[in-house]
Protein backbone atom coordinates (compact mmCIF):
# COMPACT_ATOMS: atom_id res chain seq x y z
CA UNK A 1 0.00 0.00 0.00
CA UNK A 2 2.42 2.28 1.06
CA UNK A 3 3.91 4.89 -1.57
CA UNK A 4 7.73 4.02 -2.96
CA UNK A 5 9.97 6.66 -1.73
CA UNK A 6 12.23 9.05 -3.69
CA UNK A 7 14.63 8.15 -5.78
CA UNK A 8 18.50 6.98 -4.52
CA UNK A 9 20.28 10.44 -5.50
CA UNK A 10 17.32 12.20 -3.94
CA UNK A 11 17.55 9.94 -0.64
CA UNK A 12 21.55 10.66 -0.25
CA UNK A 13 20.69 14.51 -0.59
CA UNK A 14 17.99 14.50 1.76
CA UNK A 15 20.56 12.07 4.47
CA UNK A 16 23.49 14.86 4.42
CA UNK A 17 20.95 17.50 4.63
CA UNK A 18 19.37 16.06 7.86
CA UNK A 19 22.85 14.94 8.94
CA UNK A 20 23.35 18.89 9.03
CA UNK A 21 20.05 19.87 10.53
CA UNK A 22 21.12 17.69 13.55
CA UNK A 23 24.47 19.42 13.69
CA UNK A 24 23.04 23.09 13.80
CA UNK A 25 20.57 22.25 16.48
CA UNK A 26 19.13 26.24 16.67
CA UNK A 27 17.89 25.99 12.32
CA UNK A 28 14.25 24.26 13.36
CA UNK A 29 11.60 25.55 15.25
CA UNK A 30 11.90 22.34 16.90
CA UNK A 31 14.34 23.46 19.02
CA UNK A 32 13.54 26.74 20.16
CA UNK A 33 11.13 25.52 23.00
CA UNK A 34 11.73 26.35 26.61
CA UNK A 35 13.09 23.41 28.79
CA UNK A 36 12.61 20.79 25.85
CA UNK A 37 16.22 19.88 25.03
CA UNK A 38 16.31 17.04 21.89
CA UNK A 39 18.79 14.58 21.40
CA UNK A 40 19.64 12.64 18.46
CA UNK A 41 18.10 9.24 18.18
CA UNK A 42 16.47 6.54 16.22
CA UNK A 43 13.01 5.11 16.42
CA UNK A 44 11.17 1.99 15.88
CA UNK A 45 11.45 0.92 11.65
CA UNK A 46 12.91 3.91 11.19
CA UNK A 47 16.58 4.16 10.28
CA UNK A 48 17.26 7.62 9.89
CA UNK A 49 18.39 9.46 13.11
CA UNK A 50 15.91 12.11 14.31
CA UNK A 51 15.24 14.57 17.43
CA UNK A 52 13.51 13.03 20.64
CA UNK A 53 12.71 14.45 23.52
CA UNK A 54 10.87 14.16 26.96
CA UNK A 55 8.08 16.54 28.53
CA UNK A 56 6.54 15.82 32.19
CA UNK A 57 3.24 16.48 32.96
CA UNK A 58 0.62 16.31 35.44
CA UNK A 59 -1.31 13.01 35.00
CA UNK A 60 -4.29 14.97 36.87
CA UNK A 61 -3.93 18.36 34.70
CA UNK A 62 -7.47 19.75 36.53
CA UNK A 63 -5.36 19.74 40.05
CA UNK A 64 -1.89 19.77 38.75
CA UNK A 65 -0.52 18.08 41.48
CA UNK A 66 0.14 14.16 42.04
CA UNK A 67 1.83 12.14 40.35
CA UNK A 68 3.87 13.50 37.01
CA UNK A 69 3.78 11.63 34.22
CA UNK A 70 6.43 11.82 31.09
CA UNK A 71 5.22 11.94 27.87
CA UNK A 72 7.51 11.23 24.92
CA UNK A 73 8.18 12.28 21.26
CA UNK A 74 10.28 12.73 18.29
CA UNK A 75 10.37 15.22 15.65
CA UNK A 76 11.77 14.32 11.83
CA UNK A 77 13.21 17.73 10.73
CA UNK A 78 12.34 19.48 7.44
CA UNK A 79 15.17 18.72 5.00
CA UNK A 80 15.29 22.11 3.50
CA UNK A 81 17.89 24.81 5.12
CA UNK A 82 14.27 27.17 4.41
CA UNK A 83 11.95 25.96 7.20
CA UNK A 84 8.16 26.54 7.29
CA UNK A 85 7.23 27.74 11.10
CA UNK A 86 4.18 24.76 10.85
CA UNK A 87 4.88 21.50 11.06
CA UNK A 88 3.11 18.30 10.44
CA UNK A 89 1.50 16.60 13.17
CA UNK A 90 0.19 13.10 13.41
CA UNK A 91 -2.61 11.76 15.57
CA UNK A 92 -2.65 8.09 15.45
CA UNK A 93 -5.20 5.75 15.45
CA UNK A 94 -6.70 2.87 17.30
CA UNK A 95 -7.53 4.23 19.81
CA UNK A 96 -3.99 3.31 21.74
CA UNK A 97 -1.98 3.33 18.46
CA UNK A 98 1.77 5.24 19.65
CA UNK A 99 2.61 7.96 16.68
CA UNK A 100 6.40 7.07 17.24
CA UNK A 101 5.57 3.69 15.67
CA UNK A 102 4.03 5.27 12.38
CA UNK A 103 7.40 6.78 11.47
CA UNK A 104 7.50 4.60 8.47
CA UNK A 105 4.39 5.21 7.00
CA UNK A 106 4.53 8.93 7.98
CA UNK A 107 8.15 9.51 6.09
CA UNK A 108 6.88 7.53 3.26
CA UNK A 109 3.40 9.71 2.74
CA UNK A 110 5.01 13.28 3.71
CA UNK A 111 7.87 12.72 2.18
CA UNK A 112 7.64 15.65 0.06
CA UNK A 113 5.58 17.46 2.59
CA UNK A 114 9.01 16.97 5.05
CA UNK A 115 11.11 18.67 2.85
CA UNK A 116 10.12 22.46 4.36
CA UNK A 117 8.24 21.22 7.19
CA UNK A 118 9.43 19.39 10.37
CA UNK A 119 7.11 15.62 10.97
CA UNK A 120 6.24 15.57 14.56
CA UNK A 121 5.26 12.20 16.50
CA UNK A 122 3.74 12.31 20.07
CA UNK A 123 3.32 9.57 21.94
CA UNK A 124 -0.03 10.41 23.90
CA UNK A 125 -0.10 9.60 27.73
CA UNK A 126 -0.71 6.36 28.33
CA UNK A 127 0.42 5.24 24.83
CA UNK A 128 3.58 3.64 23.28
CA UNK A 129 6.76 5.20 25.39
CA UNK A 130 4.67 7.40 27.16
CA UNK A 131 3.78 6.29 30.61
CA UNK A 132 2.18 3.54 29.22
CA UNK A 133 -1.02 1.74 30.28
CA UNK A 134 -0.28 -1.92 29.31
CA UNK A 135 -1.93 -5.18 30.30
CA UNK A 136 0.19 -8.01 29.39
CA UNK A 137 -2.57 -10.48 28.36
CA UNK A 138 -1.18 -13.98 27.99
CA UNK A 139 -3.93 -15.06 24.70
CA UNK A 140 -1.79 -18.62 24.05
CA UNK A 141 -5.14 -20.66 26.34
CA UNK A 142 -8.20 -18.47 25.61
CA UNK A 143 -8.58 -19.69 21.72
CA UNK A 144 -8.75 -23.32 23.78
CA UNK A 145 -12.26 -22.05 26.31
CA UNK A 146 -15.44 -21.81 25.45
CA UNK A 147 -17.08 -18.23 25.07
CA UNK A 148 -18.23 -17.49 28.97
CA UNK A 149 -14.81 -18.66 30.06
CA UNK A 150 -12.81 -16.54 27.84
CA UNK A 151 -14.79 -13.30 28.74
CA UNK A 152 -14.13 -14.59 33.07
CA UNK A 153 -10.80 -15.16 31.92
CA UNK A 154 -10.06 -11.53 30.18
CA UNK A 155 -12.15 -9.68 32.84
CA UNK A 156 -9.79 -11.82 35.46
CA UNK A 157 -6.38 -10.64 34.07
CA UNK A 158 -7.47 -7.04 33.36
CA UNK A 159 -8.52 -6.51 37.29
CA UNK A 160 -5.21 -8.07 37.64
CA UNK A 161 -3.66 -5.05 35.38
CA UNK A 162 -5.44 -2.50 37.15
CA UNK A 163 -4.14 -3.60 40.32
CA UNK A 164 -0.17 -3.74 38.74
CA UNK A 165 -0.58 -0.07 37.03
CA UNK A 166 0.77 2.88 38.52
CA UNK A 167 -2.18 5.06 36.76
CA UNK A 168 -5.31 6.71 37.69
CA UNK A 169 -6.33 4.74 34.24
CA UNK A 170 -9.86 7.21 34.32
CA UNK A 171 -6.90 10.63 33.45
CA UNK A 172 -6.00 8.99 30.18
CA UNK A 173 -9.16 10.30 28.20
CA UNK A 174 -8.64 12.32 24.51
CA UNK A 175 -9.50 15.74 25.65
CA UNK A 176 -6.71 15.48 27.82
CA UNK A 177 -3.96 14.19 26.06
CA UNK A 178 -5.02 16.80 23.54
CA UNK A 179 -4.07 19.18 25.82
CA UNK A 180 -0.59 17.88 27.01
CA UNK A 181 0.17 17.94 23.03
CA UNK A 182 -0.60 21.37 22.82
CA UNK A 183 1.65 21.81 25.32
CA UNK A 184 4.29 20.02 23.88
CA UNK A 185 3.78 21.77 20.74
CA UNK A 186 3.49 25.10 21.95
CA UNK A 187 7.09 24.36 24.14
CA UNK A 188 8.83 23.28 20.75
CA UNK A 189 7.59 26.75 19.34
CA UNK A 190 5.06 26.00 16.83
CA UNK A 191 2.76 28.31 17.20
CA UNK A 192 0.12 26.95 14.52
CA UNK A 193 0.01 23.47 12.99
CA UNK A 194 -1.05 21.14 9.94
CA UNK A 195 -2.71 17.93 11.33
CA UNK A 196 -3.23 14.49 9.79
CA UNK A 197 -5.56 11.79 11.74
CA UNK A 198 -5.61 8.20 10.37
CA UNK A 199 -8.93 6.51 11.53
CA UNK A 200 -9.30 6.79 15.42
CA UNK A 201 -6.65 9.85 14.95
CA UNK A 202 -9.53 11.74 13.04
CA UNK A 203 -11.73 11.69 15.99
CA UNK A 204 -8.70 13.06 18.14
CA UNK A 205 -7.58 15.72 15.31
CA UNK A 206 -10.97 16.87 15.22
CA UNK A 207 -11.17 17.22 19.15
CA UNK A 208 -7.75 19.34 19.36
CA UNK A 209 -8.98 21.23 16.35
CA UNK A 210 -12.58 22.22 18.20
CA UNK A 211 -9.76 22.73 21.92
CA UNK A 212 -7.31 24.71 20.25
CA UNK A 213 -9.01 26.38 17.36
CA UNK A 214 -6.32 29.22 16.52
CA UNK A 215 -3.28 26.76 16.07
CA UNK A 216 -4.86 24.58 13.51
CA UNK A 217 -3.41 25.73 9.52
CA UNK A 218 -4.61 22.70 7.86
CA UNK A 219 -6.37 19.30 8.90
CA UNK A 220 -5.61 15.82 6.54
CA UNK A 221 -8.51 13.08 8.04
CA UNK A 222 -8.12 9.60 6.54
CA UNK A 223 -10.56 7.34 7.45
CA UNK A 224 -13.18 9.36 9.10
CA UNK A 225 -14.33 8.95 12.87
CA UNK A 226 -17.12 11.74 13.17
CA UNK A 227 -18.66 12.15 16.51
CA UNK A 228 -22.19 10.66 15.33
CA UNK A 229 -20.39 7.62 14.79
CA UNK A 230 -20.17 5.93 18.32
CA UNK A 231 -17.69 3.12 18.03
CA UNK A 232 -17.54 0.22 17.75
CA UNK A 233 -21.65 -0.15 17.83
CA UNK A 234 -21.80 0.07 13.76
CA UNK A 235 -18.69 -1.80 13.28
CA UNK A 236 -20.90 -4.85 12.31
CA UNK A 237 -22.82 -2.97 10.09
CA UNK A 238 -19.76 -1.22 8.46
CA UNK A 239 -17.99 -4.85 8.10
CA UNK A 240 -20.89 -6.31 6.46
CA UNK A 241 -21.56 -3.45 3.89
CA UNK A 242 -17.77 -4.27 2.80
CA UNK A 243 -18.45 -8.11 2.82
CA UNK A 244 -21.00 -7.46 0.66
CA UNK A 245 -18.84 -5.67 -1.91
CA UNK A 246 -16.98 -8.12 -2.15
CA UNK A 247 -19.33 -10.50 -2.71
CA UNK A 248 -20.44 -8.24 -5.84
CA UNK A 249 -16.85 -7.45 -6.53
CA UNK A 250 -16.10 -11.18 -7.31
CA UNK A 251 -19.48 -11.75 -9.13
CA UNK A 252 -18.78 -9.03 -11.68
CA UNK A 253 -15.21 -10.89 -11.91
CA UNK A 254 -15.05 -12.71 -14.55
CA UNK A 255 -12.31 -15.13 -13.14
CA UNK A 256 -13.51 -14.92 -9.57
CA UNK A 257 -17.08 -15.56 -10.71
CA UNK A 258 -15.90 -18.50 -12.26
CA UNK A 259 -13.59 -19.95 -9.23
CA UNK A 260 -16.53 -19.11 -6.68
CA UNK A 261 -19.72 -19.14 -7.97
CA UNK A 262 -21.84 -19.88 -5.45
CA UNK A 263 -19.40 -17.39 -2.63
CA UNK A 264 -22.36 -16.37 -0.45
CA UNK A 265 -23.77 -19.73 -0.37
CA UNK A 266 -20.36 -20.91 0.58
CA UNK A 267 -19.94 -18.51 3.14
CA UNK A 268 -23.49 -19.29 4.86
CA UNK A 269 -22.48 -22.81 4.58
CA UNK A 270 -19.38 -21.89 6.57
CA UNK A 271 -20.87 -20.42 9.28
CA UNK A 272 -23.45 -23.62 9.86
CA UNK A 273 -20.45 -25.92 9.64
CA UNK A 274 -19.26 -23.86 12.72
CA UNK A 275 -22.50 -24.08 14.28
CA UNK A 276 -24.06 -21.83 17.60
CA UNK A 277 -21.42 -22.99 19.81
CA UNK A 278 -17.93 -23.19 17.23
CA UNK A 279 -15.97 -26.24 16.26
CA UNK A 280 -12.50 -27.44 17.43
CA UNK A 281 -9.88 -26.71 15.14
CA UNK A 282 -5.98 -28.40 15.54
CA UNK A 283 -4.30 -25.29 13.70
CA UNK A 284 -0.31 -23.99 13.80
CA UNK A 285 0.05 -21.32 15.97
CA UNK A 286 1.43 -18.39 13.97
CA UNK A 287 4.07 -17.79 16.53
CA UNK A 288 6.02 -21.09 17.76
CA UNK A 289 5.12 -22.97 15.27
CA UNK A 290 3.24 -25.80 17.37
CA UNK A 291 0.13 -27.35 16.95
CA UNK A 292 -2.97 -25.63 18.96
CA UNK A 293 -6.70 -26.71 18.97
CA UNK A 294 -8.63 -24.09 19.56
CA UNK A 295 -12.58 -23.17 19.84
CA UNK A 296 -13.40 -21.54 16.19
CA UNK A 297 -16.48 -20.15 16.60
CA UNK A 298 -18.87 -17.56 13.66
CA UNK A 299 -17.65 -14.45 15.84
CA UNK A 300 -14.12 -15.09 15.74
CA UNK A 301 -14.11 -16.63 12.33
CA UNK A 302 -16.44 -13.20 11.37
CA UNK A 303 -13.60 -11.24 13.04
CA UNK A 304 -10.87 -12.56 10.98
CA UNK A 305 -12.30 -11.41 7.69
CA UNK A 306 -13.28 -8.30 8.88
CA UNK A 307 -9.44 -7.49 10.21
CA UNK A 308 -8.78 -8.99 6.49
CA UNK A 309 -11.09 -6.15 4.84
CA UNK A 310 -9.25 -3.81 5.73
CA UNK A 311 -6.46 -4.41 3.30
CA UNK A 312 -8.18 -4.89 -0.38
CA UNK A 313 -4.42 -7.04 -1.41
CA UNK A 314 -4.89 -9.01 1.72
CA UNK A 315 -8.51 -9.40 1.37
CA UNK A 316 -8.31 -11.09 -2.55
CA UNK A 317 -8.34 -14.18 -0.55
CA UNK A 318 -10.73 -13.59 0.85
CA UNK A 319 -13.18 -15.99 -1.37
CA UNK A 320 -10.77 -18.94 -1.20
CA UNK A 321 -10.66 -18.56 2.61
CA UNK A 322 -14.62 -18.90 2.37
CA UNK A 323 -14.42 -21.71 0.01
CA UNK A 324 -12.10 -23.84 1.80
CA UNK A 325 -14.29 -23.17 5.44
CA UNK A 326 -17.28 -24.17 3.35
CA UNK A 327 -15.80 -27.58 3.58
CA UNK A 328 -14.18 -27.64 6.82
CA UNK A 329 -10.66 -26.73 5.60
CA UNK A 330 -9.17 -23.67 7.92
CA UNK A 331 -5.74 -23.10 5.80
CA UNK A 332 -5.98 -19.99 4.29
CA UNK A 333 -7.95 -18.87 7.34
CA UNK A 334 -4.85 -19.45 9.39
CA UNK A 335 -2.20 -18.41 6.86
CA UNK A 336 -3.78 -14.55 7.14
CA UNK A 337 -4.78 -15.24 10.66
CA UNK A 338 -0.71 -15.52 11.01
CA UNK A 339 -0.68 -12.60 9.31
CA UNK A 340 -2.41 -10.68 11.05
CA UNK A 341 -1.32 -11.41 14.34
CA UNK A 342 2.43 -11.02 13.53
CA UNK A 343 1.59 -7.49 12.17
CA UNK A 344 -0.64 -6.28 15.15
CA UNK A 345 2.25 -7.28 17.89
CA UNK A 346 3.01 -4.17 19.97
CA UNK A 347 0.57 -1.89 17.72
CA UNK A 348 -1.81 -1.15 20.51
CA UNK A 349 -1.39 -0.01 24.51
CA UNK A 350 -4.52 -1.64 25.99
CA UNK A 351 -5.60 0.00 28.30
CA UNK A 352 -5.39 3.34 26.63
CA UNK A 353 -7.25 2.03 24.30
CA UNK A 354 -9.66 0.69 26.83
CA UNK A 355 -10.13 4.20 28.84
CA UNK A 356 -11.02 5.63 25.96
CA UNK A 357 -13.73 3.25 24.20
CA UNK A 358 -14.87 2.91 28.06
CA UNK A 359 -15.35 6.29 28.68
CA UNK A 360 -16.30 8.08 25.75
CA UNK A 361 -18.24 5.33 23.16
CA UNK A 362 -19.68 3.14 25.44
CA UNK A 363 -20.63 5.48 27.90
CA UNK A 364 -22.19 7.23 24.97
CA UNK A 365 -24.50 4.03 24.01
CA UNK A 366 -28.23 3.37 24.63
CA UNK A 367 -29.53 -0.17 24.96
CA UNK A 368 -31.77 0.89 21.90
CA UNK A 369 -29.08 1.78 20.16
CA UNK A 370 -26.79 -1.07 20.47
CA UNK A 371 -29.82 -3.57 19.52
CA UNK A 372 -30.52 -1.59 16.79
CA UNK A 373 -26.69 -1.60 15.57
CA UNK A 374 -25.53 -5.25 16.27
CA UNK A 375 -28.53 -7.61 15.21
CA UNK A 376 -28.25 -10.00 12.68
CA UNK A 377 -25.24 -9.35 11.10
CA UNK A 378 -23.07 -10.97 8.53
CA UNK A 379 -19.55 -10.83 10.62
CA UNK A 380 -20.95 -11.29 14.36
CA UNK A 381 -20.16 -8.70 16.82
CA UNK A 382 -16.98 -9.98 18.10
CA UNK A 383 -15.40 -6.18 18.95
CA UNK A 384 -18.24 -5.15 20.53
CA UNK A 385 -19.02 -8.23 22.68
CA UNK A 386 -15.26 -8.01 23.94
CA UNK A 387 -15.15 -4.52 24.64
CA UNK A 388 -18.79 -4.34 26.50
CA UNK A 389 -16.74 -8.05 28.24
CA UNK A 390 -14.04 -5.34 29.20
CA UNK A 391 -15.84 -2.14 30.21
CA UNK A 392 -17.11 -4.36 33.00
CA UNK A 393 -14.41 -4.59 34.90
CA UNK A 394 -11.98 -1.47 33.70
CA UNK A 395 -12.77 1.63 35.31
CA UNK A 396 -14.88 4.90 33.33
CA UNK A 397 -13.86 8.50 33.48
CA UNK A 398 -17.21 10.59 33.30
CA UNK A 399 -17.91 11.41 29.81
CA UNK A 400 -15.38 14.32 28.84
CA UNK A 401 -17.80 17.45 28.66
CA UNK A 402 -16.38 18.32 25.19
CA UNK A 403 -18.63 15.58 23.84
CA UNK A 404 -21.78 17.78 25.21
CA UNK A 405 -20.03 20.59 23.11
CA UNK A 406 -21.07 21.33 18.98
CA UNK A 407 -17.63 19.93 17.80
CA UNK A 408 -16.22 21.41 14.91
CA UNK A 409 -13.53 23.71 13.25
CA UNK A 410 -13.41 26.25 10.34
CA UNK A 411 -9.71 25.16 9.37
CA UNK A 412 -9.35 23.90 5.84
CA UNK A 413 -9.71 20.15 5.66
CA UNK A 414 -9.02 17.62 2.99
CA UNK A 415 -11.11 14.65 4.06
CA UNK A 416 -10.13 11.20 2.50
CA UNK A 417 -12.15 7.89 2.44
CA UNK A 418 -12.29 4.13 1.02
CA UNK A 419 -14.61 3.07 -0.87
CA UNK A 420 -14.20 -0.57 0.84
CA UNK A 421 -13.36 0.67 4.09
CA UNK A 422 -15.33 -1.47 6.40
CA UNK A 423 -14.81 0.46 9.44
CA UNK A 424 -15.02 3.95 8.14
CA UNK A 425 -16.48 4.32 4.98
CA UNK A 426 -17.56 6.99 3.06
CA UNK A 427 -20.64 7.86 4.73
CA UNK A 428 -18.95 8.82 8.15
CA UNK A 429 -16.33 11.20 5.68
CA UNK A 430 -19.99 12.82 4.63
CA UNK A 431 -20.54 13.17 8.12
CA UNK A 432 -17.44 14.63 9.06
CA UNK A 433 -17.62 17.40 6.38
CA UNK A 434 -20.96 18.56 8.62
CA UNK A 435 -18.49 19.72 11.47
CA UNK A 436 -15.91 20.92 8.85
CA UNK A 437 -17.49 23.09 6.73
CA UNK A 438 -14.15 24.47 4.97
CA UNK A 439 -13.47 20.55 3.88
CA UNK A 440 -13.82 19.09 0.94
CA UNK A 441 -14.13 14.91 0.94
CA UNK A 442 -12.73 12.51 -1.71
CA UNK A 443 -13.07 8.91 -1.91
CA UNK A 444 -10.75 6.01 -3.33
CA UNK A 445 -12.27 3.66 -5.29
CA UNK A 446 -10.86 -0.11 -4.25
CA UNK A 447 -9.49 1.23 -1.89
CA UNK A 448 -10.29 0.20 2.03
CA UNK A 449 -8.76 2.16 5.17
CA UNK A 450 -6.71 4.71 5.26
CA UNK A 451 -5.72 6.40 1.74
CA UNK A 452 -3.05 8.69 2.55
CA UNK A 453 -0.40 6.11 0.70
CA UNK A 454 -2.57 5.11 -2.22
CA UNK A 455 -2.15 6.13 -5.86
CA UNK A 456 -2.12 9.84 -6.03
CA UNK A 457 -3.03 10.73 -2.93
CA UNK A 458 0.29 12.27 -1.26
CA UNK A 459 0.41 14.51 -3.99
CA UNK A 460 -2.51 15.99 -3.41
CA UNK A 461 -1.60 16.07 0.71
CA UNK A 462 1.52 17.60 -0.47
CA UNK A 463 -0.46 20.46 -2.60
CA UNK A 464 -3.49 21.20 -0.02
CA UNK A 465 -0.49 21.78 3.13
CA UNK A 466 1.71 23.46 0.78
CA UNK A 467 -0.77 25.86 -0.61
CA UNK A 468 -2.40 26.23 3.26
CA UNK A 469 -6.37 26.09 0.95
CA UNK A 470 -8.27 23.65 -0.85
CA UNK A 471 -8.12 25.44 -3.88
CA UNK A 472 -7.52 23.83 -7.16
CA UNK A 473 -7.60 20.04 -5.36
CA UNK A 474 -8.64 17.68 -8.13
CA UNK A 475 -9.12 14.34 -6.67
CA UNK A 476 -10.63 12.71 -9.34
CA UNK A 477 -7.30 10.38 -9.72
CA UNK A 478 -8.11 8.74 -6.69
CA UNK A 479 -11.45 7.58 -8.70
CA UNK A 480 -9.99 5.41 -10.86
CA UNK A 481 -7.94 3.03 -8.59
CA UNK A 482 -9.05 -0.42 -8.49
CA UNK A 483 -9.64 -3.59 -6.50
CA UNK A 484 -6.49 -5.71 -6.81
CA UNK A 485 -7.54 -9.35 -8.49
CA UNK A 486 -9.17 -11.79 -6.27
CA UNK A 487 -7.08 -15.03 -5.90
CA UNK A 488 -8.23 -17.54 -7.70
CA UNK A 489 -6.27 -20.23 -6.22
CA UNK A 490 -3.91 -20.58 -3.14
CA UNK A 491 -0.90 -19.32 -5.81
CA UNK A 492 -2.73 -16.29 -6.67
CA UNK A 493 -4.94 -14.82 -9.69
CA UNK A 494 -5.63 -16.12 -12.84
CA UNK A 495 -3.17 -15.42 -14.98
CA UNK A 496 -3.83 -14.18 -18.76
CA UNK A 497 -0.82 -14.97 -20.84
CA UNK A 498 -0.74 -13.59 -24.34
CA UNK A 499 0.81 -15.87 -26.50
CA UNK A 500 0.66 -12.88 -29.40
Amino acid sequence: MKKAMATGEREVNKLCMLAAMLSLISASPAQSGAGIELEACHIKNHSQEVLCGTYAVFENRATAEGRRIELHFAVIPAIDETVEADPIVVFAGGPGQAAMDMAPFVRAVFSEVNERRDLVLIDQRGMGASHPLECDIDEDALPTLDIQEQERRIRELLSECLQELDADVTLYTQDLANSDIHEILQALGYERVNIYGGSWGTRSALLYAHQFPGHVRTLVLDGNLPLANRAPSNAAVDAERALRKLFTGCSADPDCHRAFPELEEDFREALDLLGPEGVSVTMDDPTSGEQQTIVLTRDSFGEVLRSVLYIPELSRVIPLIIQQASQGDYRALQGVAGYLAAGSEGSMTLGASLTIFCSEELARLDDGHVDRETTSRLLGHQIMNSLQNACRVWPRAPLPEIYKENVGSDAPALLLSGELDPITPPQWGEEMAKALPNSLHLIAAGTGHNVAPVGCAPELIHQFIDQGSLEGIDGSCLAELTRPSFFTHASGPAVTIDRD
